[in-house]
């Protein structure tokens, strides 16, 4: 028998086991760790010599150990798949990215599904109206792609609402105004087409205003409404009768407006009478606007003339008839009892104080009276001799003159001037001669009354100082 020949057979390494660190199904860019179950002498698929092993692409992935110089089978294979990202989607704007606040623009990514935005929108299409930059991500097949550039949008903000501020009041007549002037000190543009900061405005409307600084236009201001009332028609004025006229007499004026009336008098009626010269106006005033003046209404009132008339010489009532010519101005016409066609007859109204009238009519046809007093006597007691025998001397006299009745005896003298009006009344006496200082009295002609126990008789006389 031969020398034994030893045989030594070593067994094989365990066959080792896969465990993964992670799913073995994720997308590009992911990866899971792969770890052998034998700490040593590991030969991976791959080529890999280490325990574990960090897989990102898809396979099957097996290991087998040596150890005493003998291979493990190789483990069982452990399958990774690794799916694709979807295409990074890219985003279109449907208009300027730029605009102002309360505008908007589209955003659309280029892929009809699966999108999820930075918003947090799941849409193809988004709707932005606020500053941002704004991206989308497209998730298939479980798998999300790179996220898209971000397409940034920029909102600029509106200027801020300009204010009106009126100049005065914003209710006015025809004719006034206001100025209306916006916060904003440039940039303004009013619904009237002007661009200054104020406008001045005469007719009712709604007025408002924008500011834009050309970039952005702000918000309407709030309006500013101007109220222009009418002014009334001016009034027309009537007269009730001509507008010329005597003293004495009047005219009715009245406006052509029912109410509102404000007469250039002061008055408030509707109608006005009128007694003195002038031009007489008048405006309406409706309680909001004046009417411009009525055209004036000259109303002319022409004085009455001044009448003189006397003094008349106390008459015998046998005396024939007297022919009237004391009035003044010359050209009136008289009137009383016993006068006819000018001339007066004593015997008619008979004794005692007769009152004859003297009329005149002016070139403006206004007329003028004065009356004088003459006395009727029967003048039986007095005889021509002794009617001759009163006298007054000096005559003219600067002031003193003497009264000499002779052998009748003075009871009361009477001073007249020489329009018939009462100068003085020297009172009752019982004398034949005095002496009378009628220095007082302005320089002129008088008459002097004298009342004796046989009658009356007038004097007249001259004061001359």
């Amino acid at each position: 028998t031969s020398a034994g020949t030893t045989v030594t057979v070593t067994a094989l390494p365990a066959t080792p086991t896969i465990s993964a660190g992670g799913p073995l199904s994720f997308c590009t860019g992911g990866s899971v760790v792969l770890t052998s179950s034998s700490a040593s002498g590991n030969l991976w698929s791959t080529g890999a010599t280490t325990q574990s092993i960090t897989v990102s692409t898809s396979g099957t992935y097996t290991v087998a150990v040596t150890s005493g110089g003998c291979t493990s089978a190789n483990s069982a294979g452990t399958t990774v798949t690794v799916t694709a990202l979807p295409a990074t989607p890219t985003i279109s704007a449907g208009g300027p990215l730029s605009f102002c606040t309360g505008g908007s623009v589209t955003l659309t990514s280029s892929s009809a599904s699966g999108n999820l935005w930075s918003t947090g929108a799941t849409t193809q299409s988004i709707t932005v109206s606020t500053s941002g930059t704004y991206t989308v991500s497209v998730t298939s097949g479980g798998c999300t792609s790179a996220t898209s550039a971000g397409t940034t949008v920029t909102v600029t903000p509106l200027p801020a609402t300009p204010t009106i501020s009126a100049g005065g009041p914003t209710t006015f007549c025809a004719g006034g105004s206001v100025v209306l002037t916006s916060s904003s000190a440039s940039g303004n543009l009013w619904s009237t087409g002007a661009t200054t900061q104020s406008i001045t405005v005469s007719t009712s409307g709604t007025f408002t205003v924008i500011v834009d600084n050309g970039t952005c236009t702000s918000a309407l201001s709030s309006p500013t409404t101007v109220t222009v009332n009418p002014i009334p028609s001016a009034p027309t004025v009537t007269a009730s009768s001509p507008t010329i006229f005597c003293a004495g007499d009047e005219v009715t004026l009245t406006s052509s407006s029912a109410s509102g009336n404000l007469w250039s008098t002061g008055e408030t009626t509707q109608s006005i009478t009128v007694s003195a010269s002038g031009t007489y106006t008048v405006i309406e005033d409706n309680g909001t606007c004046v009417s411009a003046s009525s055209a004036g209404t000259v109303v002319t009132v022409n004085p009455l003339p001044t009448v003189a008339f006397g003094p008349l010489a106390d008459m015998c009532d046998y005396n024939p008839m007297l022919t009237l010519t004391q009035g003044s101005p010359a050209g009136g016409t008289y009137s009383g009892t016993g006068v006819t066609s000018g001339q007066f007859d004593p015997s008619v109204p008979g004794l005692g104080t007769t009152t004859l009238i003297y009329t005149f009519i002016d070139g403006n046809g206004c007329m003028g009276s004065a009356t004088s007093d003459i006395l009727i006597d029967d003048c039986l007691s007095i005889s021509e001799t002794e009617a001759s025998i009163i006298q007054l001397f000096p005559n003219p006299s600067t002031g003193v003159f003497t009264v000499d009745a002779g052998s009748a005896i003075i009871e009361h003298i009477v001073i007249y001037d020489n329009a018939g009006r009462l100068v003085e009344d020297l009172g009752n006496m019982q004398v034949s001669i005095l002496t009378i200082d009628l220095s007082k009295h302005s320089r002129g002609m008088y008459t002097l009354s004298v009342k004796t126990n046989h009658g009356t008789d007038r004097l007249p006389f001259v004061l001359d100082k």
